[in-house]
């Protein structure tokens, strides 16, 4: 009888799939995803200034963009 209940039991667990199992990944239409970024020094007298140019992509819309020059720190994957 045991093993019977656990036959049914394992035959329960292996034909679930996996779909029932994973949550969609919802997507943020208003975020810009950083995919690539570039930074350089700019000598400031005795101070260095750090310049950023990110580009970003709209997973929602597929739009690509290119930031002008900030000194906002944001890394690759952040939403800007």
């Amino acid at each position: 009888m045991k093993k019977l209940l656990l036959l049914v039991i394992f035959t329960a667990l292996i034909s679930c799939s996996k779909d029932k199992f994973t949550q969609e990944t919802l997507l943020d239409c208003d975020c810009d995803r950083v995919v690539e970024k570039l930074s350089f020094n700019i000598p400031n007298g005795n101070a260095i200034t750090t310049m950023h140019r990110y580009t970003t992509i709209n997973d929602c819309t597929g739009i690509q963009r290119e930031s002008s020059f900030t000194t906002q720190v944001l890394q690759i994957g952040d939403c800007k």
